[in-house]
């Protein structure tokens, strides 16, 4: 099989079909039944209408998160000017078809209530799968940065790519690649609000600079409640880090007191310091928290009753 992964839909998609749909469009009204007349035949490769029935999803789709009235938008621009660009399929068993890229255009053509599309049916294999989804959905800006992430981890995983192959592949830095799976270290409720589109991707590589899950996750909630903007994360982040390294460079604290610190920290879910005094006897305990709710979670932890 040609190798045209890493190259983008210009190398599986006929470059006459731009031209045909124009001359379709000028014939007929509907630009979709002009596809269905007649064939395009490049180096092999017709573009054909293919029963919608007949087609299934991707199983290695990388998007999970589909805007409704993105693909009502889309249905309605099919419904004025008909399909523009063929999805591409694979063909899997007797007159069954699997789609590789376009499925939001095909969820938009059963919108509107279509029966067939127009469909380049390409040879590809299984394992080659996600690889192609995931191109074409980056070219296309469709993912979230989750469903980016999630991906590039499957492609390193699944495929045994590493960081710069797949930055080759998906035309980005590999700097940008290692950004990007970081965020998965980030708590679940964090991610579930970066996957929903509710915190963007610079509000979630500001939170990666805080160094405990919890005030990630408080950060998290303030930026929704507070409408924040990715300079003030930034910002509030900046200055957290500053007072955190002032104080580490302000103490000198032997190593059962560091472990002591950091088992506190864990437990608790939030930063904790220790100030002993030079006798080691006596000393300072400093726990800190970034909201009422957050003192409230403290105090259950260490099963103290509420405020």
């Amino acid at each position: 099989m040609k190798k045209v992964l890493g190259k983008g839909l210009s190398a599986l998609i006929p470059d006459t079909y731009a031209e045909k749909i124009k001359l379709s469009k000028s014939a007929i009204q509907s630009p979709v039944s002009e596809i269905g007349e007649t064939q395009t035949v490049v180096s092999g490769n017709a573009v054909q209408m293919v029963p919608i029935a007949k087609i299934q999803p991707n199983h290695d789709q990388p998007r999970h998160q589909v805007n409704p009235e993105g693909i009502e938008d889309l249905a309605a621009s099919i419904k004025a000017k008909g399909v523009l660009q063929p999805v591409i399929v694979k063909k899997s068993g007797d007159d069954r078809y699997e789609i590789i890229c376009g499925e939001r255009r095909l969820r938009a053509a059963l919108l509107c209530g279509l029966t067939e599309i127009p469909a380049l049916v390409k040879d590809i294999a299984d394992d080659e799968f996600l690889e192609l989804a995931l191109i074409e959905n980056i070219q296309r800006e469709d993912l979230t940065a989750i469903e980016e992430a999630r991906a590039f981890q499957r492609l390193i995983e699944e495929r045994m790519l590493s960081q710069e192959e797949i930055a080759r592949r998906v035309g980005k830095s590999r700097v940008a690649i290692t950004n990007t799976i970081r965020l998965l270290r980030l708590p679940s409720e964090v991610i579930s609000l970066i996957d929903s589109g509710t915190l963007s991707a610079g509000h979630a590589r500001a939170l990666l600079g805080l160094p405990a899950p919890e005030h990630q996750r408080q950060l998290a909630r303030r930026i929704v409640h507070e409408n924040l903007s990715v300079r003030q994360v930034e910002a509030i982040v900046n200055r957290s880090n500053a007072h955190r390294r002032r104080a580490k460079s302000a103490r000198h604290l032997i190593p059962e007191i560091v472990d002591l610190e950091h088992r506190l920290a864990e437990h608790l879910g939030t930063q904790v310091k220790i100030y002993p005094r030079k006798n080691m006897k006596e000393g300072r305990l400093e726990i800190h928290y970034y909201s009422l709710d957050d003192l409230d979670r403290i105090l259950a932890k260490i099963s103290l009753p509420r405020l």
